[in-house]
């Protein structure tokens, strides 16, 4: 019963969709060969997890209706086969879990030494503005800049910015992801444009939003960001 449901999975899956990468001349790398295979089996192994706890429930229902028909040789049979099922949902649940943190795993490895959140695609609001290549018009709190991050996989980011901010700008701002916060302050620099590491920001939702907002402004604006850059915390 199991095997039927897991080919069934792999039949309604079909073949991979390989990237238009993978069908060049140039063979892929071999971590990139290796992220393709776990994406494959994790489609499986998620395809085949609906069809088996429907069946498990089914089992447990048929065990009840035949004892309490006093059908007792076949209430035993339901509740083996149930047994059995359950052994097989939990070792896919655990090769599910494995077949995650590699995926993970790689995906750090295979990270440039910087993401960099292109300034053109932020979600603008509170007043922020494009002008010469930089985000300005922070001009209260709750002004904002919002990117969608780049499917990175969940973990520690430091997040660095390169701004410029004149003697009367300047204040706070808040870096947010789906579920944790990094405050920081902007202070004035007197040399031109400066680069700051603002901490490290925990990532738990690597293709959620990030979203850079004003906390506290000084006066009628906060910054002129230039870039801003995630390094993967350790590197």
């Amino acid at each position: 019963m199991v095997k039927r449901a897991l080919i069934a999975c792999v039949l309604a899956l079909g073949a991979p969709a390989w990237p238009a990468a993978a069908q060049e001349a140039r063979a892929p790398e071999p971590q990139t060969l290796e992220l393709m295979r776990l994406a494959f089996q994790k489609r499986l192994m998620e395809a085949a997890l609906n069809p088996l706890k429907q069946q498990l429930t089914s089992l447990a229902e048929l065990e009840k209706q035949r004892a309490a028909a006093g059908d007792y040789a076949a209430a035993i049979e339901a509740r083996d086969q149930r047994k059995r099922l359950t052994t097989e949902l939990e070792r896919l649940d655990k090769e599910l879990l494995l077949a995650q943190t590699r995926e993970q795993s790689l995906k750090a490895r295979l990270l440039p030494e910087r993401v960099s959140l292109d300034l053109a695609h932020a979600e603008l609001d509170g007043g922020v503005r494009m002008d010469g290549g930089a985000l300005t018009g922070w001009s209260r709190p709750g002004a904002a800049a919002k990117w969608k991050l780049p499917d990175l996989p969940p973990g520690g980011y430091e997040v660095v910015v390169r701004y410029r901010c004149g003697p009367l700008e300047g204040g706070s701002l808040q870096v947010a992801e789906a579920r944790f916060t990094l405050d920081a302050d902007v202070v004035t620099t007197l040399r031109g444009p400066q680069e700051k590491n603002l901490g490290t920001l925990k990532v738990t939702d690597g293709s959620g939003p990030l979203v850079i907002s004003a906390r506290s402004v000084v006066k009628d604006n906060l910054m002129h960001l230039l870039a801003v850059h995630l390094t993967p915390a350790g590197r």
